[in-house]
C-alpha cells in the first residue's frame, strides 16, 4: 500500500467523533509563502490536491476553494442533494410548468377570447402562489389538539409563500389554512373556490407536466383534501335584468360614445343573447340576415363547438345598422371594449350592471313574449345543460311571473311552490279520489 501512495502525502490514524478510528491522507506542502495542511478521507482526493499545489494555477485555485479537491466534494455533495430531492417539485415550480403546456398556448393565440381567458387563468395562478400561510422552522412542529388554537403563537412559526413549499410536504392541514387565508383578505368563497379547484389541477397535471414529481406523490393531492366546508355558498348566482329604464339610460349614453360601435354592440348582445366576446369575433361571412340564423365556429363558443343563433326581428333590424367596413362586424377587442363599457356605466351613474347581464335580459324577454319551451331557449343562447339554465335563470323568471299573477296556474308553478324536482314526486303525494261520505 506504501509503494501506491505517492511521496507528499502521509497516512495518519484518525480518531472520530464517535472515538471511532479511521486512517486519512495528509498532504503538507511548504513552498515559500504558500503553506496548506489538508487531510483527505479518499486516496485520490489527496492525490489531486497534491498535483495542484505543484503549479502556479493550481495553488492560486486552492488558494480561492476552486481546486479540483474541493469541486469533487461540491459535486459529491450537490448529488448527494439531487438524489434526496430527486422528484421533488415546489407549488411555484409546478404552477410555471401548468402555465407554460396549458395556459402559454392561449396567450399566444390569436383569437382574442383564448387570450384574454389566458390572461385571466396565468393572473389567478400567479396570485394563489403568492399567498401566505403558516410555517414551521426546523426542529419546531405546529401545535395540535387542545393547543391547535392558539397556533399563531407558537415558536417557530412564520408566514410563508404557498409556492415556496414542495408539493409533497403540504398537508390537508396547510390547503385549509390557504382558503382561511384568502377568506380573511375578504376574497369571495366563490373566487376562493376557483383558486383552490385551479391549484387541484396544477397538481393533477403533474403526471403530464412532471411526472417523477407526480410519481413521488403518489396520487395525494392536498387540495382535493383541503377542509372546503368553509366555501359552501358560494356560488351565489346573478339574476339582475337590466329594467327598460335601465337600457334607455345606457343606449343615450353609448350613443354619445365616440367610437359609435358601442351602442350597437349593446344591441346586438340584447337582442341575441350572445356572450360579449361572441359579438366581438363575429365575421359578416357567419351572418346570414336571409335565413335570420349566425353561424358560431367552435372557437368563438364558450362550449367550444360550433352554434346556430337564430335572429328574432329585433335582432336583424340591429344588424342592418351596423355599416360593412370589412369582414368583421365589430372592430373592438375585449380589454377595450370592457374599459369603455365601465365609463359609460359610470357617466350613466348606473351601478351593478354587467355586460353579460344581456344574455339575462334576453332570456327573460323570449320567455315572456315568444315561447316557454326550455329546450328551444338553451337551443337559441348555446347553453350546455337545459337542467341549468332552467334552475339558474328560467325557473327565476317563471316565478316572477307567477308572483305578479297572484296565483298558481300550472302543473310547473306548483312543484315549485312545494319544491318537488318531478312530476313523480308530485304524483306520490297526489289523490285525485273524492272521499266517500
Amino acid at each position: 500500500m506504501a509503494s501506491s501512495i505517492p511521496r507528499g502525502i502521509r497516512v495518519i490514524d484518525w480518531k472520530n467523533a464517535d472515538k471511532s478510528k479511521s486512517i486519512r491522507y495528509r498532504v503538507r506542502v511548504e513552498r515559500g509563502e504558500f503553506v496548506v495542511d489538508r487531510s483527505f478521507e479518499e486516496l485520490e482526493r489527496a492525490k489531486l490536491f497534491l498535483e495542484d499545489t505543484k503549479t502556479p494555477q493550481g495553488r492560486l485555485l486552492i488558494a480561492q476553494g476552486k481546486d479540483r479537491a474541493s469541486l469533487m466534494v461540491s459535486e459529491v455533495e450537490r448529488l448527494a442533494v439531487e438524489f434526496i430531492k430527486e422528484g421533488r417539485c415546489s407549488l411555484g415550480h409546478a404552477i410555471d410548468s401548468y402555465i407554460k403546456a396549458y395556459v402559454q398556448p392561449g396567450l399566444d393565440s390569436k383569437v382574442d377570447k383564448e387570450r384574454q381567458t389566458a390572461k385571466a387563468a396565468r393572473a389567478r395562478l400567479m396570485g394563489c402562489r403568492r399567498v401566505l400561510i403558516p410555517s414551521y422552522k426546523l426542529s419546531f412542529s405546529a401545535p395540535s389538539g387542545p393547543l391547535a388554537t392558539l397556533g399563531e403563537f407558537a415558536k417557530g412559526r412564520e408566514l410563508k409563500e404557498i409556492g415556496d413549499f414542495y408539493i409533497d410536504e403540504l398537508t390537508e392541514q396547510d390547503t385549509t389554512e390557504y382558503i382561511s387565508a384568502r377568506l380573511g383578505k375578504g376574497r369571495a368563497k366563490s373566487t376562493v373556490k376557483r383558486e383552490v379547484y385551479a391549484l387541484q389541477s396544477v397538481v393533477n397535471k403533474l403526471r403530464y407536466t412532471d411526472n417523477k414529481a407526480w410519481k413521488r406523490l403518489a396520487g395525494h393531492n392536498p387540495f382535493i383534501l383541503a377542509d372546503k366546508s368553509k366555501l359552501k355558498g358560494g356560488e351565489k348566482r346573478r339574476r339582475r335584468v337590466i329594467t327598460e329604464a335601465e337600457e334607455e339610460a345606457l343606449l343615450t349614453e353609448l350613443r354619445r360614445c365616440r367610437n359609435p360601435e358601442m351602442p350597437l354592440v349593446f344591441a346586438v348582445a340584447l337582442s341575441t343573447g350572445m356572450r360579449r366576446a361572441e359579438v366581438l369575433g363575429l365575421l359578416w361571412s357567419q351572418v346570414d340576415l336571409k335565413r335570420g340564423v349566425i353561424n358560431l365556429d367552435p372557437d368563438q363558443t364558450k362550449a367550444d363547438e360550433d352554434r346556430l343563433v337564430i335572429l328574432l326581428p329585433e335582432a336583424v333590424e340591429a344588424f342592418k345598422a351596423i355599416p360593412v367596413t370589412d369582414e368583421r362586424v365589430f372592430h373592438y377587442k375585449i380589454e377595450g371594449f370592457k374599459t369603455n363599457f365601465r365609463r359609460v356605466l359610470e357617466r350613466a351613474k348606473l351601478e351593478d350592471i354587467h355586460m353579460h347581464d344581456t344574455r339575462r335580459s334576453f332570456i327573460s324577454r323570449v320567455l315572456k313574449t315568444i315561447t316557454s319551451s326550455s329546450v328551444v331557449i338553451a337551443d337559441m343562447i348555446g347553453a350546455r345543460s337545459v337542467s341549468n339554465l332552467e334552475k339558474r335563470t328560467i325557473d327565476r323568471v317563471r316565478q316572477n311571473d307567477m308572483i305578479e299573477a297572484g296565483g298558481i296556474r300550472t302543473e310547473q308553478e306548483l312543484r315549485w311552490t312545494v319544491h318537488h324536482k318531478d312530476g313523480q314526486t308530485t304524483s306520490r303525494y297526489t289523490n285525485m279520489a273524492p272521499e266517500k261520505e
